[in-house]
């Protein structure tokens, strides 16, 4: 089981608005240390490397390694209800 959670929304926001801009997938590794990302721009210039370790979560939780491939323009959506600050990612 994979789980995280951030208290401040717009952080990983922010990050994941930078990123659509790149690239159109996104691959997404999760291990008990934290998330990895990697990817190539659509004219493979540009590489994108992206580490967040897990002691800078609020909560971070991963049972064993969770690899996830998203399309932009959400490779990756937070889930939280529009008034929150805070963000929460989970997968089985």
């Amino acid at each position: 089981m994979f789980e995280a959670r951030l208290s401040q929304a717009s952080v990983i926001k922010k990050i994941l608005e930078a990123i659509k801009e790149l690239v159109t997938e996104a691959n997404f590794d999760c291990t008990n240390s934290g998330i990895a990302l990697q990817a190539m721009d659509t004219s493979h210039v540009s590489l994108v490397g992206l580490f967040l370790r897990a002691d800078g979560w609020e909560h971070f939780r991963c049972d064993r390694c969770v690899a996830w491939r998203r399309r932009t323009p959400s490779p990756l959506t937070p889930r939280a209800p529009e008034r929150s600050r805070s963000a929460s990612i989970s997968a089985r």
